[in-house]
């Protein structure tokens, strides 16, 4: 069965600037975006917690390797090597959240991804006119697309956003960009909140993407998801204030964002359930949030950066 899916049409929104890479140049009549502008991070921000072996429980292959590699250099030569063996090039990884309407990203890994077509999609704000976003299954399942389809459907689309579609593109093209695979997973804790897998080759036309190379392409993309978010130490924007806390209120964090209750991160960090109560009452209260779901929102939001202070 061939995993793959026609696009849908739906109504694009404007997507927001992206920090930490420089603008692409635009016309200065064009409105300024209006969506939240995505945290980026890269392999400084992953970390192992303390308090848990490194293949507890077991762990897929790709994510033991990952894991166990040296360092960021060899974990990138690790995934390029497996994306080239597929015929692709780069992996993005990111979150996106659907409000109001429309899909708004929220984070972006950067660590495996194509730089240029990265600055240039959060530039441009792209997100709101991206045809691939559009025609993802609500299933999960992947969509297998190249430049050629996507010219073929935006010239059946005309409306007041078809100069900035056509832009979307062109930028594909100017990117070294072609064809790829996209799927996304729903949060298990956030009904409206998606993370985004997207693998993108320099390769022409789709006809190659066959079910063996989705099939494979599923496996890296999971094996490199569940090895981020084992490990993702949430950033805030730059220049939001800093909130330090300490590594084992680190580690409490990660398993809450996993969704555990206070007696399952106290058996897994091997904490008392005091200890746990007094780290979750302090967190609350560094985060200005008044209860779980409040404070889970405001680290995942990126409403501040957090650090580590002590060992306790």
């Amino acid at each position: 069965m061939i995993l793959s899916t026609l696009f849908h049409r739906a109504s694009p929104a404007p997507a927001s600037e992206a920090q930490g890479f420089d603008p692409v140049p635009r016309p200065q009549a064009e409105p300024q975006p209006a969506n939240p502008v995505p945290q980026f991070y890269a392999e400084e921000h992953l970390y192992m917690p303390r308090s848990v072996p490194p293949h507890a429980g077991g762990v897929p292959a790709i994510v033991g390797n990952l894991m166990d590699a040296p360092g960021s250099e060899a974990r990138a030569a690790l995934v390029r090597s497996m994306l080239h063996a597929l015929d692709f090039d780069w992996l993005g990884y990111g979150t996106v959240a659907y409000m109001r309407g429309h899909w708004w990203p929220l984070s972006f890994f950067t660590a495996y991804a194509n730089p240029e077509w990265t600055r240039r999609y959060f530039a441009h704000n792209y997100c709101g006119v991206d045809l691939r976003q559009q025609g993802v299954p609500a299933s999960s399942l992947p969509l297998a697309w190249d430049v050629a389809r996507l010219e073929a459907l935006a010239a059946e689309i005309s409306d007041e956003l078809s100069e900035e579609r056509q832009r979307f593109l062109d930028d594909l093209y100017a990117s070294g960009i072609r064809s790829g695979l996209l799927f996304r997973l729903a949060s298990p804790t956030h009904v409206n909140q998606h993370t985004v897998i997207s693998l993108l080759s320099r390769r022409p036309g789709s006809d190659w993407i066959s079910d063996s190379v989705i099939g494979q392409g599923l496996i890296l993309g999971l094996g490199v998801h569940e090895y981020v978010s084992r490990h993702t130490r949430i950033v805030g924007a730059p220049g939001a204030g800093r909130i330090e806390i300490s590594a084992t209120q680190q580690d409490i964090l990660q398993q809450l964002l996993q969704g555990r209750s206070d007696k399952e991160i106290a058996n897994r960090l091997d904490l008392s359930s005091h200890t746990v109560d007094y780290h979750m009452r302090q967190l609350r209260r560094r985060f200005a949030a008044r209860n779980r779901v409040q404070l889970v929102n405001a680290v995942q939001q990126g409403d501040s950066d957090f650090g580590v202070l002590s060992e306790n």
